[in-house]
């Protein structure tokens, strides 16, 4: 058993002005299976690439342990897959098999080109060989990616019958639920450890959220009782100022004897009312800094452009295959518009390559039948990996040929 020891470890891009991780101090235990979770973009891949060293921070990361990393790179995506593994780590074939074997995945998938594989085999091969040395430490990132139900039961179920420990990153709280004895949020540029699964996790922090939700409340209803009371003191002082010079200057044969007088017991209000007006907001600050800042999830929201047209696509007799394997046959589909329509089915069944045929995306695909889409149709397209999106925001909108103002008020 080891541990990862983690003291003052803080770390930022170059590009951005605030750190995601701060002075961060951590024991991880090498036993846990620990589940990284937390909102996209607060830092979950940058935390596995520091403990694997491809990037550096201040701090001390401090472990014996030796690390495997999914998804690994495969640079020949044309190449067969097995020796395509081979030549990122040393293994045997019958070493990755065993894990394949674990996982009920088809052996004869490793001789195949890894690019003809489906997402969803190509993630499976990929964390096999994550597993393929027991004496290493799996960072998993994201493996449900690409994976159908069916397939996440699969991989659940051989990740329990491993007794070594890893740290997983997943948006998937059932798979959390099944996978998880420990949690790792990244909550408001803090991290928290947790005991448990996610489910637990989930609940401890329900409570705490909760708990602060109404100690802020109250501490608002106190802020504005200490506002309102300063507004009266602050008002209390401006007509003492006013009476004295009222009494002054309304009787001017007696000025020179009550304007002393006021002008003093004016003084000594206005001395007790500005004390008090400063207690009150030393108080009112005092009160907002006892406020917690809770990490609110915004809804998420998509403006499309209308489309008057009934029927946006038509599909009538469709026979697709790639590389002589038949997706699907006789394939009949219209779509109208209206609503949302999902495109389910196992992983390998030709989802992809039925969207990327739509888009005209799919050269080596053979297909008979008919496809129309309505002329004039606008497609946005979303794919499974976003390897080709590179570069700033700026350089995306032009790219795509799309408003920046309008790409960031979306995006807000």
């Amino acid at each position: 058993m080891s541990n990862i020891k983690i003291n003052n470890l803080s770390f930022r891009y170059d590009t951005d002005n605030e750190n995601i991780f701060k002075n961060l101090n951590l024991n991880l235990d090498s036993s846990w299976k620990l589940g990284l979770v937390g909102r996209n973009g607060r830092g979950k891949t940058t935390f596995l690439n520091l403990l694997r060293q491809k990037l550096k921070g201040t701090g001390k990361i401090q472990t014996k342990l030796r690390f495997s990393y999914f998804p690994m790179e495969i640079v020949n995506s044309k190449g067969i897959t097995l020796y395509e593994l081979q030549d990122k780590f040393d293994f045997e074939e019958w070493e990755l098999e065993r894990e394949l074997n674990l996982m009920k995945v088809d052996l004869n998938l490793i001789w195949q080109p890894f690019d003809t594989l489906s997402g969803g085999e190509q993630t499976k091969i990929l964390l096999a060989a994550s597993f393929v040395d027991s004496d290493s430490f799996p960072l998993i990132d994201e493996p449900t990616n690409h994976l159908d139900e069916s397939s996440r039961q699969q991989i659940a179920q051989y990740l329990n019958t491993h007794d070594q420990g890893y740290i997983v990153v997943s948006h998937d709280r059932d798979f959390l639920n099944q996978i998880t004895d420990h949690i790792l949020a990244i909550e408001n540029g803090e991290i928290h450890l947790y005991q448990g699964n996610y489910q637990s996790y989930e609940q401890t922090k329900e409570n705490r959220d909760q708990f602060n939700r109404d100690k802020n409340n109250k501490l608002k209803n106190e802020i504005q009782s200490l506002n309102a009371s300063r507004l009266r003191l602050k008002g209390y002082s401006t007509k003492a100022e006013g009476k004295k010079s009222a009494k002054a200057h309304g009787n001017e044969q007696h000025a020179f004897i009550d304007k002393g007088f006021y002008s003093h017991k004016a003084a000594k209000v206005m001395k007790r009312s500005k004390n008090a007006e400063r207690r009150m907001n030393g108080a009112i600050e005092d009160k907002k800094g006892l406020m917690t800042n809770i990490e609110e999830v915004p809804e998420l929201t998509m403006n499309f452009d209308k489309n008057y047209h009934h029927t946006l696509l038509d599909i009538q007799h469709l026979d697709l295959k790639i590389q002589d394997k038949i997706l699907f046959s006789d394939l009949n589909m219209q779509i109208s518009n209206q609503g949302i329509v999902a495109l389910e089915g196992k992983n390998g069944s030709g989802k992809s390559t039925l969207m990327k045929l739509l888009l005209e995306d799919m050269k080596e695909v053979e297909y008979q039948g008919n496809i129309e889409l309505i002329e004039g149709l606008s497609i946005s397209y979303l794919p499974q990996i976003f390897t080709e999106y590179t570069g700033s925001l700026k350089e995306f909108s032009e790219k795509q040929k799309i408003s920046y103002e309008d790409l960031l008020n979306t995006l807000k």
